[in-house]
């Protein structure tokens, strides 16, 4: 896939490399011409310095000839602009970060496929590790649909402890419709698949049906 990266921060440059390494062919822009130095002087990427708010930019690099639009700076409207840009010009699948709730609520009406509220998604992570319980992790509707992103701690009574998310999966243990995303254990992020039976303080982050969230929590 073709993916354009609005944004050379620490989640653009990271995203750029991990898809590189995939195989995906990445243009990450950024206006900051230290950041694009780096970037392109490192990674298999097309770095360019742009400024992501000018409009003729996205006719310069041909806009239509990329799969994936994704905005992670650190600017709410820059985000917003970009992602009104990509639809504006037919583009599909477009991935934007935010934080602010209004902004969320505005590309949402624009159809935007993957809007991500950062600070959110962080507070309400932390939550849960403070409440000691599971928290629902709120997303806009056009990324999440009928699901809802949770994440539970185990605690010393907990269904699941000392159980492999593998053997839950394959016990059948695990509400219908419901993923496991990660497995967070000792400040690591764990691939769910791979995880060591489940102890008291893990943290699990999964995507649930909201139908199956009372049946999902009641495992922890």
């Amino acid at each position: 896939m073709r993916v354009l990266i609005i944004g050379a921060g620490y989640v653009g440059s990271m995203l750029a490399e991990k898809l590189s390494e995939a195989g995906h062919s990445v243009t990450i822009i950024d206006k900051d011409d230290e950041k694009i130095t780096r970037i392109g002087s490192t990674l298999d990427v097309e770095a360019l310095v742009r400024d992501a708010t000018s409009p003729t930019v996205y006719d310069e690099i041909d806009i239509n000839s990329y799969d994936i639009i994704v905005a992670v700076t650190d600017r709410d409207e820059v985000n917003l602009f970009v992602a009104a840009i990509a639809k504006l010009y037919g583009v599909k699948r477009v991935f934007v970060r935010i934080r602010n709730p209004q902004t969320a609520r505005i590309l949402a009406t624009l159809g935007v496929e993957g809007v991500i509220p950062e600070p959110q998604l962080v507070a309400n992570i932390l939550y849960s590790y403070i409440q000691g319980s599971y928290t629902i992790i709120n997303l806009v509707s056009a990324m999440a649909g009928d699901f809802v992103l949770i994440s539970a701690r185990v605690r010393p009574t907990s269904v699941v402890r000392g159980k492999r998310v593998k053997d839950l999966l394959r016990n059948g243990r695990l509400p219908p419709h419901t993923r496991i995303i990660a497995v967070v254990s000792q400040d690591k992020i764990i691939d769910p698949t791979e995880s060591p039976p489940l102890d008291v303080e893990d943290l699990v982050v999964a995507l649930v049906r909201k139908d199956k969230v009372k049946e999902f929590s009641s495992l922890f």
